[in-house]
């Protein structure tokens, strides 16, 4: 099998894109897999099961999706990234049947735990593949592409429930044989495409496809005993947690917080979403090229982190106004908040996985696995605890207080990332003919 095989030459130009594209297509199927937001009701009214139970369900399977991930990371340095990913692709449409199969409430919890574990796994190859793929002249882009997958995931997953629902005779177990088979196509795809990098090739740190400079590689252990020392690790890893508790809310309870506070019809509130998550993503690949372009990352974390929470402020402070409020202006704020966290993430990724490669190339697994497992206990948090504060206080303005102290706190830690050692800079028509896009 080729993914067996080791590249002994870095890859360019076309080759280079493919190898990242199926990257990327990973982490998509990955993604659309377990998708159930579509069905749900379906899924409920079969099982006879309650929401309540549901929740619990999915917290557990938070938590062992996050120990995966961690384990994964782990795997992936000490095993190597695509041997990782593919058996555990076959694995996870393996644990899409399982779960298509389930005729009670305990068998689908136990699917349910199973797939989040083979998933979490699997994904954490993906985020050093990038790395590995990627030079520093295009990596904050690559990544943006790379966040795209999860994205994109949940509307595609809508359009195909939408799509054959009614063909199936509107069983929600057929989506999950869609998504099986999705997983089964989706491993044969990266097992032939994808191989890992030679560890000699692995080990240079390139600024573009033809430059590179080498690090002085610590001898021995190449645990994270060697990040946990160093103060631009956590004020990364702090920093995209605290950042998780508004992208946490936005995903899980933006429809419901925009019904419930302003009045508006769940159509209205569907929508508002939409667009939201569609500015978000289109701007995120702007705001990467020109991180990319003038190799500054600190810059567009701090500035999108002020700016987010600047608008999160005014949002705040409209939350106050109710059903009186305009829903222009709430769309605006809403839009804005989406827009400045898009400045975030591409540039985050970038100078995390640049921060590490300098402190040894070999261990991009285990930090972003380390990064995975903090970072999904934040959402974790979020995704129990928000709810109950609502309730507590008949309204969204408490928790939403809550969402901008920690949006304040991602910007003053961000601020605190220190420089990249070894970065050279490059801007303009050199910058432009070196930085590639992902796909």
């Amino acid at each position: 099998m080729s993914y067996r095989t080791l590249l002994t030459e870095y890859p360019v130009g076309a080759r280079r894109r493919v190898l990242l594209a199926v990257v990327v297509l990973a982490l998509f199927i990955s993604a659309f897999e377990g998708q159930l937001a579509p069905v749900l009701p379906l899924l409920l009214d079969d099982l006879g099961m309650s929401l309540k139970t549901y929740g619990l369900i999915t917290a557990a399977s938070l938590i062992f999706g996050a120990l995966a991930g961690y384990l994964g990371g782990e795997l992936a340095d000490r095993v190597g990234r695509v041997r990782i990913l593919v058996p555990f692709m076959f694995l996870s449409a393996a644990a899409c049947l399982f779960m298509a199969t389930a005729d009670s409430v305990g068998h689908f919890a136990l699917a349910r735990i199973v797939l989040a574990f083979v998933e979490g796994v699997a994904v954490a190859g993906t985020q050093p593949l990038i790395r590995d793929f990627t030079p520093r002249m295009g990596r904050a882009q690559a990544f943006a592409f790379w966040s795209w997958g999860s994205v994109g995931a949940n509307f595609f997953a809508a359009a195909v429930a939408s799509a054959t629902l009614g063909v199936f005779g509107n069983q929600w177990r057929s989506q999950l044989f869609i998504m099986a088979g999705a997983a089964l196509v989706g491993a044969v795809v990266i097992a032939l495409t994808l191989r890992d990098l030679a560890p000699e090739v692995r080990r240079a740190v390139r600024l573009t496809e033809h430059e590179a400079h080498t690090v002085e590689v610590p001898q021995g252990t190449k645990g994270l005993r060697l990040l946990l020392a160093r103060r631009a690790f956590w004020t990364h890893v702090l920093a995209m947690s605290f950042l998780y508790v508004l992208l946490a809310t936005m995903n899980a309870y933006a429809q419901t917080m925009l019904v419930q506070q302003f009045g508006v019809s769940v159509r209205a509130a569907s929508a508002m979403t939409m667009v939201f998550w569609l500015s978000n993503l289109a701007l995120s690949l702007v705001f990467a090229r020109l991180s990319d372009r003038t190799q500054r990352r600190k810059a567009f974390m701090v500035g999108g982190g002020v700016a987010a929470a600047v608008f999160l402020g005014a949002f705040l402070a409209l939350m106050g106004r109710g059903n009186e409020a305009s829903t222009s202006v709430v769309v605006v704020l809403f839009v804005g908040i989406g827009v400045a966290l898009a400045a975030t993430f591409g540039p985050w990724m970038a100078s995390f996985s640049e921060h590490v490669e300098e402190v040894h190339p070999d261990i991009q697994g285990r930090a972003f696995g380390l990064n995975h497992l903090l970072n999904r206990t934040f959402i974790l948090a979020t995704v129990l605890f928000a709810p109950r504060v609502v309730e507590a206080t008949g309204g969204w303005e408490r928790w939403m207080t809550i969402a901008w102290v920690a949006t304040v706190l991602f910007a003053i830690t961000a601020a605190l990332v220190p420089g990249v050692t070894g970065r050279h800079s490059r801007t303009g028509a050199d910058a432009e003919a070196v930085a590639q896009p992902a796909s």
